[in-house]
């Protein structure tokens, strides 16, 4: 289960414990303080305000500080020795951790400084982070040794964009062949199952926000859909997963309806929108991705515009068994995985239109 992390994006010390308090009600497990978006930042008042939060919420929500570079996604562009003044400062100040990143911490003086500090605070913790906001990394696998050979009590924190749902794999597979603390997870609409699998995939933290519009990061979810649509409490590595596939997805009240159904029925499983964009390219390409992964645990799909003789197609040339209504009518729109990695189609419209007409005109059976 990852911890669910909530961004301060607040522009002054008042603001930023107004938006704490509100994201501890909402029910943040951990405190992330951007300090890149304060203001007129200074040293003292960072410090101010960590030991105020510290004091105030004792033992409730860890707090990180980020002071984040404008190159990776920062807000105000603050000098480099201003920023790590403010994570030395606020690891005196009882800060659990720090998060700064990986290409700056390699400058020899924010090496030495941070680490000085940091052995005399034994109880904060470094967070090593790198960012793509294009796409994925050169050697995501790489990079995550190399942070870990520079620093191996540093908790590496990994995030890119991902262009396409396909893209998110390569997060999927670092977290399940690396163990430890280390925070995995891909940006963008198309990377949002990513920050909810997070839990399932053993990832130290996902995020949310508090509201739409304090969101630091594009594809972040707000705590209220984290937790209650998606459940993000109850998500484990033992979550079975299904979930609606088509292009556009935001527009489904599938996941809404299904993991409502399973919320009240008490089942250890999770529904989700899979934008699966490129036609059957992509299509064929998800599939694939997912009956490889067995570990990933998805036991069905539904499937829906655009993508249903894509199901059917697939489901032919992957040798699944297809029933003869969905054959005869040229389409698919619910795919069985078996517990074998076997494939099953069927198509569930007809049946459902039918349905509605008689009822409509009053027809019995």
């Amino acid at each position: 289960m990852a911890y669910l992390a909530v961004p301060i994006s607040a522009t002054n010390p008042d603001q930023a414990s107004d938006r704490i308090g509100a994201a501890i009600a909402g029910g943040a497990q951990v405190i992330e303080l951007r300090a890149d978006y304060i203001e007129n930042l200074d040293v003292k008042v960072v410090k101010k305000l960590v030991s105020t939060v510290k004091n105030q919420f004792s033992g409730v929500a860890p707090i990180i500080v980020t002071c984040r570079d404008k190159r990776q996604g920062g807000a105000i562009d603050y000098p480099l020795k201003l920023r790590i003044d403010v994570l030395a400062g606020v690891v005196e100040a009882g800060a659990d951790f720090i998060d700064l990143e990986y290409e700056n911490f390699l400058a020899i003086e924010s090496q030495e400084l941070l680490r000085r500090v940091l052995s005399q605070n034994p109880k904060s913790r470094l967070i090593l982070s790198a960012h793509d906001f294009h796409g994925r990394f050169e050697d995501i696998t790489a990079l995550h040794r190399r942070m870990l050979t520079v620093f191996p009590s540093a908790i590496p924190k990994l995030v890119y964009t991902a262009n396409h749902i396909n893209d998110c794999f390569e997060a999927f597979d670092l977290l399940h062949k690396t163990s430890g603390e280390r925070i995995i997870f891909c940006m963008g609409e198309s990377g949002v199952i990513s920050r909810i699998l997070a839990g399932k995939l053993g990832s130290f933290l996902t995020f949310a926000s508090i509201d739409d519009e304090s969101a630091t990061a594009s594809g972040q979810l707000t705590i209220r859909k984290f937790k209650e649509l998606y459940r993000g409490d109850c998500i484990n590595s033992e979550t079975h997963l299904f979930g609606v596939i088509a292009d556009p997805v935001a527009h489904s009240l599938s996941p809404a309806i299904h993991n409502a159904c399973f919320a009240d029925a008490r089942m250890n499983s999770l529904y989700l929108p899979l934008l699966v964009e490129g036609g059957r390219g992509g299509f064929d390409q998800f599939m694939h991705n997912i009956m490889r992964r067995k570990w990933l645990d998805f036991k069905g799909l539904s499937v829906t515009i655009p993508h249903k003789e894509n199901a059917l197609n697939f489901a032919r040339g992957a040798g699944g068994k297809v029933e003869p209504l969905a054959e005869k009518i040229g389409a698919v729109n619910t795919m069985v995985i078996t517990g074998q990695g076997g494939l099953k189609a069927y198509n569930t419209d007809y049946a459902g239109a039918l349905e509605a007409i008689t009822a409509g005109m009053s027809i019995a059976e």
